[in-house]
């Protein structure tokens, strides 16, 4: 492995790396109070009523979205990206969604559970299409199928503008070509993209809460917060410093994003 060309850290005495660690960790600590702070005024979000009865297709039968709470007083759903064409969908979902739910799927409910919320998995996707990967991903994770309904669309990770008003992560097809982040919205529609929601249960009655989109996923955990932690990062051509991502010094390697059993053993 030839890995001279990769921009390396400084190297430096033993207290020079202690004075810039210290510095570091004050700049922590400031992210770590604000962090509080943000997740104190995420607490105090008022909450909506959800009028709409959902029908959800799950392999024991449709269910209700009271259903998918599983009697816990809290759900958290992951708006599962699935990946079509021509308004049809495909065999496959959003690698990058399956490397996420991969990452959980084998873990977390515990938890979860103790702290009465439940995980699931929601896709636009035909129930058959998720099970057969589910399948072939070997999970447990409960997921259902919003094919017969319009959740997708009403809580913006689904996009057809002749069923809908397009709007991803609170901005319009406008905003987004303002703000620079117009790739979110290009492709052929009818298509996906991810997101999570929170949702919040009193007696049958179910409120939306909160919810997040595009890099906001990224909160709730997976691979690239280890990563973070590292001199090389994520290794993608965006971070800085330059010179740490593939092609600049790193070895190639598959895709960032392959399905999970598609990683070379």
């Amino acid at each position: 492995m030839t890995t001279t060309a990769i921009n390396y850290p400084r190297i430096v005495p033993r207290e020079e790396w202690l004075k810039a660690r210290l510095d570091l960790l004050e700049r922590e600590k400031e992210l770590t109070r604000a962090r509080d702070q943000t997740n104190t005024a995420r607490r105090e979000l008022p909450m909506v009523l959800v009028e709409q009865e959902y029908i959800f297709d799950g392999p024991d039968g449709p269910k209700s979205l009271v259903d998918l709470f599983d009697g816990r007083l809290q759900l958290f759903v992951y708006h599962f990206m699935w990946h079509w064409d021509k308004g049809q969908p495909l065999d496959n979902p959003c690698p990058g969604c399956a490397g996420w739910a991969d990452q959980v799927a084998r873990g977390h409910f515990n938890s979860l559970h103790s702290r009465n919320t439940t995980l699931a998995l929601i896709s636009r996707a035909p129930l058959t299409k998720i099970l057969t990967f589910k399948k072939r991903m070997g999970w447990t994770i409960p997921w259902y199928s919003s094919f017969r309904n319009s959740f997708n669309y009403d809580y913006h990770v689904s996009f057809d503008v002749s069923v809908a008003p397009v709007v991803y992560n609170y901005r319009t097809p406008e905003q987004h070509e303002s703000a620079g982040t117009s790739y979110y919205l290009q492709g052929e529609q009818p298509f996906d993209l991810p997101g999570i929601s929170c949702f919040l249960r009193k007696g049958d009655e179910v409120y939306h809460t909160y919810s997040s989109y595009g890099r906001g996923c990224e909160t709730v955990g997976g691979g690239y917060y280890f990563l973070d932690l590292t001199a090389l990062g994520r290794q993608e051509d965006w971070e800085l410093p330059k010179g740490r991502s593939v092609g600049d010094g790193l070895p190639p390697r598959p895709d960032l994003s392959p399905y999970p059993d598609e990683y070379p053993s």
